[in-house]
């Protein structure tokens, strides 16, 4: 019974742990998805400027 009870132990003390760690690294993935989304829009715009200044190159029948 002792060492059903010692493991049951570890494994409630590594849920805690891992529950600590997780609350942990939620502040940093709110930060990086909200970049993600502002690097997307970044992306967006860069690639509308390309897109209306190639439309500006003439073409050429060489």
């Amino acid at each position: 019974m002792n060492i059903l009870e010692a493991k049951l132990n570890l494994l409630i003390s590594k849920v805690e742990n891992l529950k600590k760690e997780n609350l942990e690294m939620k502040p940093t993935l709110h930060r990086t998805q909200e970049e993600v989304l502002l690097l997307k829009a970044k992306i967006n715009e860069a690639t509308i400027k390309i897109e209306n200044l190639l439309a500006q190159i003439p073409d050429s029948s060489i």
